[in-house]
């Protein structure tokens, strides 16, 4: 009798088991085999193809705007090969980036790169010089003599063209790269920037 309520209540346990047991057969539907639940999105070929357009022209944007609006970057390096750079090119560039700056800042962010204009570091080259303030930007080109307004963000695209000297307010130092070099100047510079 013992084994016959053993055997009665394995049966009904395993009864119940199976009762409380999570269902886990897929539901599908006979006709096409695929999950009721999930809505199906027919798409037609134009539609996929537009669908494609619509990608290819938001990597083109992406990638425009990552070329044309971002700042350009720089490795950084040591003074010998930044001159070494600016000493093999044609054309060079200086920028006076007084944006944000104290009047006394801007006034020595300016009279630096007028110092460094005048030194012989540039020689016959083609120096065009930039000057940016709370107002915007101008640049001036050696062989024209003429200047112009422009956006700061059209400053940018055109320093990657030319090695180039950058002057800023900042925490006095100086940093060189392998197309420019960076020198911030605070207040209390009272030296002369004359290079070469």
């Amino acid at each position: 009798m013992k084994n016959e309520n053993k055997k009665g209540d394995f049966g009904k346990g395993e009864k119940k088991d199976a009762e409380r047991a999570p269902q886990t057969a897929k539901v599908t539907d006979a006709g096409t085999g695929k999950d009721p639940s999930f809505p199906s999105i027919k798409l037609s070929e134009r539609d996929r193809q537009a669908g494609f357009v619509l990608l290819a022209i938001a990597a083109i944007a992406l990638a425009a705007y990552v070329l044309l609006f971002t700042s350009p970057s720089d490795t950084p390096s040591d003074m010998d090969t930044f001159v070494g750079r600016m000493l093999g090119a044609n054309s060079v560039s200086l920028f006076m980036d007084a944006r944000g700056a104290s009047q006394e800042s801007s006034r020595i962010i300016f009279q630096c790169g007028v110092d460094i204009a005048g030194g012989s570091l540039f020689g016959s080259k083609t120096l065009t010089t930039y000057a940016c303030d709370n107002d915007g930007c101008i640049s001036a080109n050696s062989v024209s003599n003429g200047s112009n307004t422009l956006t700061y963000d059209q400053l940018q695209k055109k320093l990657r063209e030319t090695p180039y000297i950058l002057v800023r307010s900042g925490a006095p130092s100086t940093k060189f790269f392998l197309n420019h070099a960076e020198i911030t100047i605070d207040e209390s510079f009272n030296a002369s920037c004359k290079m070469g």
